[in-house]
This record gives C-alpha cells, structure tokens and sequence, in this order.
C-alpha cells in the first residue's frame, strides 16, 4: 500500500464536505450515459462471435479502435509520474501531481498487454502494430484523441477520469465481454499456440485476450480494491473545480466511446460491403452508400448487410460453393 496522502492546501475540500465521493458523483451523473454505452456493446458483440465470426478479425478491428485510447493515457500519465520534482512544480499544480502519482498502479496498466494481443491477432511484430496503430483512420476517433490531448494539457487531473471509466469497465462488465471472447476462442477461434515448434494441439483461450486479463492468484480484484482506497486518499486533494472537472471529463468519454461504436458499425459494414460486392475500397463504397443515397436508405442497406454477416450467407456469395439442402435448412433455423 502506498503512503496516505494529506490535503496541503485551503482550496482543497474532505469527502465530508464534498459530500459524495467522486466515484459517487461520476457513477450518478454517467448513469444515462454508461446504461446507453452498454446497450450499444451488447448489441453489437454477437458480431464478433461465432456463428457470425468465425475468426478473431472484427475483434482485432474492435480493438484497434479503442487501443489507441488507453496508449494516449497511460502514456502521458507515465510521462507525469516520471517527472522529477522540480520539474513536476513547474509543470503542474503539486496536489494534482500528488494525486496522480499516488494512483499510478504499473500492474493496472493496459498498454503492454494490448501491443501483445495485436500483434498476435494481426500476425504482426511489435513494430508493425505501433505503425498500424500511428496511422489509425477514423473520424470519431482523431476527434476522441484531440479532444484528450486538449483538455489534459489545460487540466491534467482529467486523467483520473480516464483511469477510473476505462479500468472499473475491464474490472466490471468487462469479465463478461472476456468470458464470452474465451468460450469463443476455445469453440470456433482456436487461436494457435504462440510456440509453433510444440506439437500439441491443444488450444490455450487466452491466447490474444491478454487485455482482459491481470495478473495475480485474484484476476485484478486485488487491484481494483487497491486502486478505489488510493483515489479515496487522494480526492481530498482535489477542489470542488477539478472533482467537476473530472465528473464533466467523464461524460464526454462515454459520450465520445459511443460515437466510437458508431463508427465501427461503418467500418464493419463497409467490409461486409467488400465482401458482397468484392469492391476494392470498401470504405469508400461506404461512404458513397451513405451519402448519396436518400436519407434513411444506407442505414437500411447497413441493416441488411450486417444481417446478411450475421447469418454468413455471404460466403456462398464469395465462393459459391455448393451447399447440402441439409445445411441450408439448418442455417434458416438458426
């Protein structure tokens, strides 16, 4: 356990006079937000499982999208708990400082483990994954990560709500999203062992889920308590200003993950576009469904598309392969 931290300043408040705690105030005043976040999620992740996928790539697409999330945070959260005192005083107020370097868990961190799982999935190195990642496309997201980059050089204490909305959503609906990845991997996915000199056929579901995971006997329980008792030493440290800041910070990233999703439905359906139609640059065709049609007929297009992705009767598309009577009956019952 870290050292207690102490309030140092008459601008800085107690819980008892805050009244809620942040995790309170954030939690209320996202409700709306989180239970609109959740319902967009769970909609859509049937689309990266089997029946409708029976490999790992929307996935990895997913992820790829929400990497670059946690990368941009963490990283310059790492850049400010590393700054030495000096340079810390003059680059940032000395509570908040306090605060983040107090919160700063190595074990909770994401970065490493996401670099890990990509570059399993990709089948690409290390270096591949961090140039894919750099020249990520997508509008909603350069619009996420700007506004990051923005807000945290005017108000770096923003970043606890970074941490406390992207870690307790691992730590909490998370495991559920990790189990139904895992049933999927040990079913359809069967990713292959990292070690292709073994001989064994058996098949690890963890492999490429590695950001789901933590590390200890508790699966990260452990780490979730440790790092709710360190926000509680620390939000004494924190005016009644920078406590809004970061329950305001937090809406605008649920607001932003939810544009997100709504962004990866574009890029989902212009590869079910590709599929369909064999276009070369499926994002493109996209676009021009989208905007050249009336209004209201791309989304039902999109509609359709997903179902056709969701009931796989694009691959007799792809291939025309011939099918049993049998089987296709079996698919329409599905």
């Amino acid at each position: 356990m870290a050292e207690p931290i102490t309030a140092a300043s008459s601008k800085t408040i107690s819980n008892s006079i805050a009244g809620d705690t942040l995790p309170a105030q954030i939690s209320s005043a996202t409700r709306a937000s989180h239970t609109h976040l959740n319902r967009l999620i769970l909609a859509r992740l049937p689309l990266a499982l089997p029946p409708s996928s029976q490999s790992p790539e929307t996935y990895a697409t997913g992820l790829l999208h929400i990497a670059p999330i946690y990368l941009s945070f963490e990283s310059l959260w790492a850049e400010i708990v590393e700054l030495q005192p000096l340079e810390a005083s003059q680059a940032i107020d000395h509570r908040v400082f306090s605060a983040l370097k107090h919160l700063y868990m190595p074990d909770m961190l994401r970065t490493r483990s996401l670099r890990s799982d990509l570059s399993y999935l990709l089948h690409k190195s290390s270096e591949e994954v961090d140039d894919v990642l750099e020249h990520m496309e997508g509008l909603q997201l350069h619009r996420f990560l700007l506004h990051f980059e923005q807000t945290c050089a005017l108000k770096p204490h923003v970043l606890i709500a970074y941490a406390w909305v992207m870690y307790m959503a691992l730590f909490n609906g998370g495991r559920w999203i990790r189990a139904q990845l895992l049933t999927a991997n040990a079913s359809s996915w069967r990713l292959p062992a990292l070690d292709r000199t073994s001989d064994s056929t058996e098949v690890d579901p963890s492999l490429g889920l590695a950001f789901w995971h933590f590390f200890g006997e508790e699966d990260g329980e452990d780490i979730k308590n440790e790092f709710k008792a360190r926000l509680s030493d620390v939000e004494g440290l924190l005016d009644v200003e920078q406590r809004q800041d970061i329950v305001d910070e937090a809406l605008s990233i649920f607001k932003y993950l939810a544009l997100l999703v709504g962004e990866l439905d574009e890029v989902v359906a212009a590869k079910a576009l590709a599929i369909v139609t064999n276009s070369p640059s499926p994002e493109r065709s996209w676009l021009l469904v989208k905007y050249l049609l009336p209004l209201g007929m791309a989304e039902l297009i999109y509609a359709f598309l997903l179902w056709i992705r969701t009931r796989r009767w694009y691959f007799s598309i792809m291939t025309s392969r011939q099918q049993s009577p049998n089987n296709i009956d079996n698919r329409k019952r599905r």
